[in-house]
């Protein structure tokens, strides 16, 4: 392939490449899902028919080295990069282990080139390296783990859930989610790193967005990249309108989340909010300015804070339910019978502020890990304008080596004893 100059010359391989990935990732991660759906439909037409369920066993990382080697096939297409001419490095570049089950999402002209290198030991890179990581394992370990727990005490029970319950459920699996994935990908890059090779920052505090869509663009960003600039760009040069293609983006974000209709309605909807968002903005910051409430001022900023959190902590409901069924009742259940549930949760009958508020925590283990997420939360804020080396190397000795040790020690404290999966594994 090297050999050909020509886009119509490379053509029919950039087919046969596209063909073969997309068929390879729909037969084992959608099959099922079309089936059972057709299924269902037949039958509500009461036709007998009936398409057979494969039951396939969902390959580790499909997604991500899908779309990493569909990356490769379009930069060469389109000569933004070289072909690779040895099989090894391509292989390793597709099944690169630190980031190949969750990414980050690379491109070739970013990870390829970095193969051809002798690897020298680098005591700052080595340094840089079991920071990322150390800092990856308080966020899984320390805060994700022990909210995943809370979180599940309530939307793995949908019919019994209460309002205050929900709505602090969707708060904590919008930390949980975001500790677990931006965790995973602080620990692959600090592996990496270990080796001497750079994955690209896939998460830039997001929830420290002023907008929702400012927000996608800080969160996942190999793949909203990704999204970008092989359908975005390509779409919007052919006319389409810029709602219509964002519509469409968060639609396929959301199915290749995964195989369900509830990360269809979840790509939906972010994907709603997101045109919102971009079509009322100067509207909105008129508002603002016509109330004299300056674009810098932290009551606005905050408020904005609040805002996006609580847009993509709703959007939540639909990510962590089990059926679309589930989502609609956890739904309804926000808004049921919210007085009587704070009276429970004041007058204590039974203890169930431990379930309701709590959810199922004591008091003291529940405080704790609020604790730990604000810590974190007031950490990254501190990092929005340095990097973790440049925070870490600008402190003095006794409090860079207490910060290393309070996370140690939270880890070996706080870690679970059954093993809990990255919640990206899954995709």
């Amino acid at each position: 392939m090297g050999e050909l100059h020509t886009k119509k010359e490379r053509r029919p391989f950039m087919l046969i490449s596209l063909m073969t990935g997309l068929t390879m990732l729909g037969t084992f991660k959608y099959y099922d899902f079309f089936a059972d759906s057709t299924n269902k439909l037949l039958a509500a037409m009461n036709m007998e028919y009936m398409l057979p369920i494969a039951h396939l066993i969902l390959p580790l990382g499909i997604s991500f080295y899908t779309f990493q080697t569909l990356s490769y096939t379009f930069d060469v297409y389109k000569g933004k990069s070289a072909p690779e001419k040895k099989l090894g490095i391509f292989a390793l570049y597709v099944m690169f282990f630190p980031q190949l089950v969750a990414g980050p999402i690379e491109r070739a002209s970013h990870l390829i080139s970095q193969f051809h290198f002798d690897y020298k030991f680098d005591r700052e890179k080595m340094t840089s390296g079991l920071r990322l990581i150390l800092l990856g394992l308080f966020k899984k370990v320390v805060i994700a783990d022990q909210l995943g727990i809370m979180v599940a005490s309530v939307f793995n029970h949908p019919d019994g859930a209460h309002s205050v319950s929900i709505y602090i459920a969707c708060l904590l699996f919008a930390q949980q989610v975001y500790c677990d994935f931006s965790g995973y990908t602080d620990i692959a890059r600090g592996s990496a790193r270990l080796l001497g090779i750079e994955l690209m920052e896939n998460f830039q505090l997001p929830f420290f967005s002023r907008s929702i869509n400012v927000m996608w663009t800080k969160w996942h960003i190999s793949l909203m990249s990704w999204f970008r600039d092989y359908i975005m760009f390509p779409l919007i040069r052919k006319g389409w309108s810029w709602p219509a293609v964002f519509g469409l983006i968060f639609l396929v974000s959301g199915i290749w989340h995964g195989a369900n209709w509830t990360f269809v309605v979840w790509g939906l909807y972010n994907g709603i909010f997101v045109i919102y968002s971009k079509s009322t903005e100067k509207f909105r910051e008129g508002i603002f300015d016509k109330l004299g409430i300056h674009k810098n001022n932290l009551i606005r900023q905050w408020f904005q804070f609040f805002m996006v959190f609580h847009i993509f902590a709703f959007g939540s409901v639909f990510f962590r339910a089990r059926t679309l069924s589930d989502s609609w009742t956890f739904i309804k259940g926000l808004f049921t019978d919210v007085g009587g549930t704070i009276s429970l949760i004041i007058h204590n009958p039974g203890n169930v502020r431990q379930d309701i508020l709590y959810l199922g925590k004591d008091s003291i283990s529940f405080y704790l890990i609020i604790g730990f997420v604000i810590m974190l939360e007031l950490f990254q804020w501190q990092l929005r304008k340095n990097s973790l080396d440049k925070f870490m190397n600008g402190l003095q000795i006794v409090p860079r080596f207490t910060i290393y040790l309070v996370a140690v020690i939270s880890i070996i404290l706080m870690s679970n004893i059954s093993e809990t999966p990255f919640i990206y594994f899954q995709f």
